[in-house]
């Protein structure tokens, strides 16, 4: 394949610009463009020097010299029409909080019956391959009585690419039917035909509704607009919504409507907020809304501070052009996805099962996205899950799951909607983790380019991809369906996939690896290995939530929220959020030491002097020091702080300015205390000596390490391996405990806990060994053990 050659569209100057612009990069590699592109510096830098120079006021104000505020906002309008290649005269721009605050706006306001008879309301039509808010729009337009039509992915290239038109008067279409499709699909990166516009005009559709109507079309160009030109000069869409941080991703929060003004009629407004109206009487039920379209659906004070800032992000777009972005994103997407096209495992067996549309051969049809899920040597999928937390290692910034997109989704995974159901009353739920449901995935892996991207985060993903997926020595090779794909794409609509039968699929092959049984993983796995005496072998404590352990070398005591001062500090930035090793690697570096007998908890990290905090909550309650709220995984928690002596050493040891620690505490209801999850967690050594085993000898990870990455607060021997996870309930000593379920793991348990450097194990083979369900380990909580003791070396009693 000619096309796994990478060729630049950039030249060198573009290159050494974007290099400045995107510096603050460095060695992360984020490949999320389609949920939200990046801000440039300059673009920030020229938007804070304007806000620091210049005195804007509310544009509903007029001062000694008329509203700044006013004109800019008005430029900006012209900026935005100008780049999309039309004028004020034509089209008008409306703003709002985004693509999906634009599409409801439509929906609530398109009128679908000229004659105001609800036997006459016209048709909301829409593709099956949509964003969820543009389902979202059906049960508005449908209690507005429009019929509400689905049009899959076959039939729309069926019935969108003729061009039948209406022979009747317009003036005999008693009723106005919508039309909704994206530019381009955000899940496979599809561009779909954009003539479709024109002959959805001429009356296309009516056959299909049954009906005669007057057509209107609401172009979806969130995922289009950010890296390909929209020439509203040649395609005229009657609305069309964006959201603006997808196209140089700041501001947030911003959006637009833009209008063809000669559709404006349409939208009915009945609700009017300050701004919106020449003339209002309070004490009676008469108003008079603006004439101009903007003015009139603008409700109350816009963003008009972020508004003035999109022009310097036009000004980048404009530095580069839009075409050259169209086909640098193209380039790199077809260079991902024909390299992981032809990767094999050793075996012969497909490493990518990739979901397209297109044969990414034509930037016309196809965007910069590849989307794809991973497959083992032996055909099982593996989870996405799996994937983010081995990409998130590798400093990649991916995307998950179905995109906001269940139509497209479900289509390229071949889920019938009772599977679909029958996922979520198994407990599957859309951004959610479950990832796979007996063997078959819930969701994909998209990789989506912007236009800072470069060729080095294509090959990032590939490496990755070889380093942690790949069975055995790599294997480059084109599969054999893919003839019959390519032939099907060039005699079927134009090169764009209407249907990819089963046998184009990669085939699920068998090896002589062993796999055990999905559906029966882990708590059922076949272990053969007496139990001896089950003893509790080590007592770990956190004092310091995501910092070092503290051993308990002899006996502690039990709380109602858990083991004595187990994470009960927490470190927060300037921000208030809960830092964690998953943001800040060297925290296990920080290693707490509790001193009982002096009341103490000394911290200790390398090169740095020790620091002592007190233990008795009365030293923080006398100095009045300030208290802070804040959340833990969804849970309401507040905390005093520590101290800026505290918070100077750990600014110090961690290089990162104004952080604090505090301590739980205050009138909040807490069951836990800064833990995650659960009251204790427990982990078998068996289990990790038996996983730890099954780590290649080449992986540069220590096997000394492997029990303190998993962070247990009991360490136990004498059991089978995953022997625990059959557990309900045990006793150690007279304490008893209840088993809450099993632990999830994420990449966390790759950092070494002793130097802070990160590993791919033993993550990759703990998912790879079950059928990527990343569980060790497992959760308990108290059963009536407020001030009771444990001691290491007592026995375990379970059932």
């Amino acid at each position: 394949m000619d096309e796994l050659s990478y060729s630049p569209v950039y030249d060198e100057k573009t290159l050494h610009f974007l290099d400045q612009q995107f510096s603050r990069i460095n060695d992360e590699c984020y490949v999320d463009h389609a949920g939200a592109t990046l801000y440039s510096n300059e673009q920030i830098k020229k938007s804070s020097d304007d806000l620091l120079q210049s005195l804007y006021t509310n544009p509903h104000s007029h001062g000694v010299n008329g509203n700044l505020t006013e004109d800019i906002v008005d430029n900006v309008r012209y900026r935005i029409l100008d780049h999309f290649h039309t004028n004020q005269d034509e089209y008008s721009v409306i703003f709002t909080s985004g693509s999906t605050a634009s599409l409801k706006l439509v929906a609530e306001t398109f009128n679908f019956n000229n004659d105001g008879s609800a036997e006459a309301a016209g048709n909301f039509v829409y593709l099956q391959d949509n964003h969820t808010s543009v389902l979202g729009m059906r049960d508005v337009t449908f209690q507005r009585g429009a019929k509400v039509v689905c049009i899959d992915h076959i039939s729309a290239f069926k019935l969108l690419g003729c061009n039948n038109r209406n022979n009747d008067s317009p003036k005999d279409r008693k009723n106005n039917s919508l039309f909704v499709y994206p530019a381009q699909c955000n899940f496979s990166g599809l561009k779909y035909p954009l003539n479709w516009i024109k002959n959805i005009k001429q009356g296309c559709l009516n056959a299909h509704v049954k009906t005669n109507s007057n057509w209107f079309i609401l172009l979806d160009a969130a995922c289009y607009a950010g890296t390909s030109d929209l020439n509203l000069s040649y395609y005229k869409p009657d609305f069309i919504c964006l959201s603006f941080y997808k196209l140089f991703g700041y501001p947030t929060g911003l959006g637009a409507l833009l209008v063809k003004n000669d559709s404006a009629f349409t939208l009915q407004k009945t609700f009017y907020g300050g701004g919106t109206v020449d003339i209002v009487l309070s004490s009676k039920m008469h108003h008079v809304k603006r004439q101009s379209l903007s003015q009139r659906f603008e409700d109350g004070t816009i963003s008009f501070l972020s508004i003035i800032s999109l022009q310097y992000g036009f000004q980048i777009l404009s530095s580069i052009t839009m075409k050259s972005i169209s086909e640098h994103v193209f380039s790199l997407a077809r260079y991902l996805h024909h390299s992981l096209l032809l990767l094999h495992h050793e075996n012969g067996a497909p490493v990518v099962k990739l979901y397209a549309d297109t044969n990414y051969k034509d930037k016309n049809l196809q965007g910069g996205i590849v989307s794809f899920n991973l497959l083992r040597a032996n055909g099982d999928y593996v989870g996405y899950m799996e994937v983010s937390n081995i990409a998130a290692l590798h400093k990649i910034h991916l995307r998950t799951g179905c995109f906001c997109n269940p139509g497209t989704c479900q289509r390229h995974l071949g889920l019938t909607d009772r599977q679909i159901l029958k996922n979520y009353d198994t407990g599957f739920t859309c951004g959610g983790t479950s990832d796979l449901i007996n063997g078959i995935p819930t969701g994909a892996v998209r990789i989506s380019f912007g236009y800072m991207s470069t060729v080095e985060d294509a090959k990032i993903i590939i490496k990755m991809i070889k380093q942690c997926f790949v069975s055995g020595k790599e294997v480059l090779k084109v599969p054999k369906w893919w003839n019959d794909f390519e032939f099907q794409l060039s005699t079927k609509y134009k090169g764009v996939v209407t249907k990819i039968d089963n046998d184009f699929s990669p085939i699920k092959t068998v090896s002589n690896e062993k796999s055990p049984d999905c559906q029966n993983v882990i708590t059922n796995y076949n272990i053969e290995v007496r139990d001896r005496n089950c003893r509790l072998a080590k007592i770990f404590i956190y004092p310091i939530k995501s910092c070092g352990a503290y051993e308990v070398q002899d006996s502690w005591k039990l709380t109602s929220k858990g083991l004595l001062y187990d994470r009960e500090w927490m470190i927060v930035t300037s921000a208030g959020v809960s830092l964690t090793q998953k943001h800040e690697v060297r925290l296990c570096l920080i290693k707490p030491v509790i001193d009982l007998k002096n009341n103490e908890l000394i911290l200790n990290y390398p090169d740095v002097p020790s620091i002592k905090i007190p233990l008795l909550i009365s030293s923080y309650t006398a100095e009045k020091n300030e208290i802070c709220k804040g959340k833990v995984c969804r849970h309401k928690v507040e905390g005093i702080d520590c101290g800026i002596e505290v918070s100077e050493w750990l600014s110090l040891a961690l290089g990162r300015p104004n952080l604090k620690l505090i301590r739980q505490w205050g009138s909040v209801k807490q069951e836990l205390s800064f833990a995650s999850q659960s009251q204790y967690l427990l982990v078998n050594l068996s289990s990790i000596s038996w996983l730890a085993d099954r780590i290649p000898k080449t992986s540069d990870l220590d096997k000394s390490t492997m029990l303190h990455r998993f962070r247990s607060n009991f360490a136990i021997e004498g059991c089978a391996p995953f022997k625990e996870t059959n557990w309900k309930m045990l006793e150690i000593g007279n304490c008893q405990f209840e088993v809450e379920g099993i632990c999830n793991r994420c990449q966390m348990i790759c950092i070494d806990q002793k130097t802070s450097e990160k590993t791919v194990e033993p993550l990759r083979t703990l998912a790879e060994e079950f059928c990527g369900k990343i569980k060790f380990g497992i959760y308990l909580a108290n059963k009536n053990n407020k001030n009771n003791v444990l001691k290491v070396g007592e026995e375990i009693n379970f059932n």
